[in-house]
């Protein structure tokens, strides 16, 4: 079998899902059978900790939104190397792909981790990047979404289910290297208080503001506890302020962006996700892979994941009294907490490996490329 050289197209100017996938893909594929690289529209955050991996790692960077220019960098870079695909990953990078493969031959894949309409809440925005899926979507050879939610979303839209391939988002299971240093000890959280996190970009559709609203009803029953907001993003400012308003400093924390923040779960209480959508998020995979009960919306793919009192707890989006309900059942029963976590650790282990995401991103690959294994 010929060894396939893929170019990964994504915006990079955060990292999250999206990017941390495709890492986890370079580490994880045999590059005997493929070579993954990437293009990245913003020169940090992903660009760097990608190439700290070892990938390597081309820079186009966007004037603007609308700096059409990036597709003849692009084209250039495609003409110049040997890449038997583009795989692309987020509404900019796929118009900027798949315009860039035009009369060159190559095949373009793109993986969806989420729903437009949830990610650009302006309506003039959503309506931009709805129109450019639209009229591009065709231009893609095959999709791959991480849930089965956001694969009936595309068929919905129009995109023939023979073009939709499922492959969940998945996890290296082997142990990580040690923490410099605890969060406990960073943010002088007292030993024996409860530390409750939710992690992911600071974002309208993550629900943070619900996660910080649940946070002050659980303050009234443990006033000893603290909540962890990790991440960066367009809402910290807003978050911040809601803080405020609520008199909630001192019990809850901003800690930035953190890398390899997987390394800190096993100190938390309980992971938190007040999503208003969500494709598969990585978070809930790895809290419990590291041993954390997970509270989460029922939005999106949550649901294939957690099992509602036996893999975690799920509670209706926006519903603030659910969520804080749902998190002091978990300090208030350990034991319960416990079982939930020993049967999303198998559930995990068993559908959500790195393995498994690599083996089913390679048999599109394949499938696209009319590649035999």
């Amino acid at each position: 079998m010929r060894r396939i050289r893929v170019l990964h197209v994504i915006g990079g100017g955060e990292f999250g899902g999206a990017e941390r996938h495709i890492l986890t893909l370079f580490r994880t594929i045999d590059p005997e059978e493929a070579v993954l690289e990437a293009v990245s529209l913003f020169e940090v955050p992903f660009a760097p900790i990608a190439r700290e991996a070892g990938m390597r790692v081309t820079v186009i960077p966007m004037g603007n939104k609308l700096d059409l220019r990036v597709i003849f960098r692009l084209r250039h870079l495609l003409r110049t190397n040997e890449y038997g695909l583009v795989h692309t990953h987020g509404v900019r990078a796929n118009l900027l792909g798949r315009l860039a493969v035009q009369g060159l031959g190559l095949p373009v894949v793109t993986t969806v981790h989420s729903l437009i309409f949830q990610d650009y809440p302006h309506p003039v925005s959503r309506a931009l990047n709805v129109l450019s899926e639209r009229l591009t979507s065709p231009l893609t050879a095959h999709f791959i979404t991480v849930s089965n939610y956001l694969a009936a979303s595309l068929i919905k839209s129009g995109v023939p289910r023979q073009k939709i391939t499922v492959v969940y988002n998945g996890m290296d299971l082997r142990p990580g290297t040690a923490k410099p240093q605890t969060l406990r000890e960073r943010y002088s959280v007292p030993e024996g208080a409860p530390l409750i996190a939710t992690v992911g970009r600071l974002h309208r559709v993550k629900g943070h503001r619900y996660f910080v609203e649940a946070a002050a009803l659980v303050l009234e029953r443990y006033p000893e506890a603290c909540f962890l907001i990790i991440g960066s993003g367009p809402e910290r400012a807003l978050l911040e302020d809601k803080v405020d308003r609520l008199g909630l400093r001192g019990s809850v924390f901003f800690t930035g962006f953190i890398k390899d923040v997987e390394r800190y779960y096993p100190e938390f209480q309980a992971l938190v996700l007040a999503s208003l959508s969500e494709g598969l998020p990585l978070t809930v995979l790895e809290a419990l892979a590291g041993g954390v009960p997970v509270v989460a919306t029922r939005a999106g793919g949550l649901p294939e994941v957690i099992q509602d009192r036996e893999t975690g707890l799920l509670v209706p989006p926006v519903d603030v009294t659910a969520l804080a309900e749902a998190i002091m059942r978990i300090l208030e029963n350990p034991a319960e907490a416990q079982e939930m976590v020993r049967k999303g650790r198998d559930f995990v282990g068993g559908n959500f490996s790195a393995a498994r995401m690599a083996a089913g991103t390679m048999a599109v690959y394949r499938r696209v490329l009319g590649i035999n294994a």
